[in-house]
């Protein structure tokens, strides 16, 4: 009975789906991303337009798409993520492994390869207290093929990123099972019901220790990286580019279009009629740096400015522009002269009237 529920549950068919509120492909006609169809080696996903379809039957719920996805707007039910929080606080050691591959540890994913950047750094923030594990001694004989390389270069923008903000972390990398087992805090009920199961289907249940338990949807890796370090006073000390956001400068340029505001898969930028002026104003910790927001500003008023302290969930005014109310029309305007009272609607309106009027005459 309880081989019959686990193999269930291990087949259950749970495709990836996709917040198309946070795709880029739903912003740009002209910029097209492709990264999780060029990431996947299974070819189950397809870049169409504005939309992003995943095949279920090529689809084997990997999650590697998830961890390249530069907005993170994958998402994949049962990959465990959640348990690497919730389960976490009283493990001594806390040792991340992969449930693919069955690898010894006390808190698991589906593939360590589909651990986004951003989930990785705030793992490391929450668990700074405490040295971290990961094993990596099932990866070299991964059956998809993976190995460890994309985890590595996750991690690698992880550790930048955590270093930029002046947290130090402790950590070490296995690739060697029985040095691993050393860590690893082994849970009862776990144990238990490896006794109830042969010793060759242990590998299926491994996999679906994760479904049975954590069988909630992927977590919004950057909602909760900014709720991680939302008490931390840090001053970012190193190059702007560690960052997972840009911070953007608004030139003089910017004529308050809102082009930003419309192509912004974050809604990062916000821009608003207040107090007799137009205010464009970015929340730094919505950017994802796709650079949308840079290459559509048809003014070109938009671009990368070096790092300053502002607070990350709250949207911050980079440029403010001042606006005239026409002595015609009564509606706001931006002058582009301090001296004329009238928008270019009613300056046009006037000539047309003397062009006219003039014609009229003429007769």
């Amino acid at each position: 009975m309880i081989l019959d529920y686990l193999f269930e549950k291990f087949t259950e068919k749970n495709p990836p789906t996709v917040n198309m509120n946070s795709c880029i492909n739903r912003f740009s006609k002209d910029i097209r991303c492709r990264i999780c169809q060029d990431s996947c080696s299974f070819n189950a996903v397809k870049v169409k337009d504005k939309s992003v379809v995943f095949d279920e039957k090529l689809c084997n719920n990997c999650g590697i798409c998830r961890a390249e996805c530069p907005t993170a707007a994958i998402k994949i039910k049962a990959t465990g993520e959640s348990g690497l929080f919730n389960n976490s606080s009283e493990k001594k050691n806390i040792v991340f492994s992969c449930t693919m591959e069955a690898t010894a540890g006390n808190l698991k994913i589906s593939c360590l390869n589909a651990i986004h950047p951003e989930l990785i750094a705030a793992l490391i923030i929450f668990h700074r207290d405490k040295k971290i594990h990961f094993n990596l001694s099932g990866c070299a004989s991964c059956e998809l093929g993976f190995k460890d390389s994309i985890f590595m270069k996750s991690f690698d923008k992880a550790l930048k990123f955590t270093h930029a903000i002046g947290i130090k972390s402790d950590y070490e990398i296995h690739r060697d099972e029985e040095k691993i087992s050393q860590f690893v805090d082994e849970e009862i009920s776990r144990r238990d019901l490896f006794k109830l199961i042969r010793a060759e289907s242990g590998k299926v249940a491994a996999k679906t220790i994760s479904v049975i338990t954590d069988g909630e949807d992927s977590l919004p890796v950057r909602r909760l990286l900014l709720k991680v370090i939302s008490d931390l006073d840090f001053e970012v000390d190193t190059d702007h580019t560690d960052l997972f956001w840009n911070h953007w400068n608004v030139s003089e340029k910017c004529d308050g279009c809102k082009k930003c505001e419309s192509v912004c898969p974050g809604n990062a930028w916000k821009v608003e009629n207040e107090d007799g002026a137009i205010k464009i104003y970015n929340r730094l910790g919505s950017c994802f740096k796709c650079g949308l927001c840079e290459k559509n500003c048809p003014m070109g008023a938009i671009s990368n400015s070096f790092p300053v302290k502002v607070k990350l969930n709250e949207y911050n005014l980079k440029r403010e522009i001042a606006l005239t109310t026409c002595s015609t029309c009564g509606k706001q305007f931006i002058s582009e002269d301090s001296g004329k009272e009238q928008c270019k609607v009613c300056i046009k309106k006037e000539l047309l009237r003397k062009k006219i009027s003039s014609a009229s005459n003429s007769n």
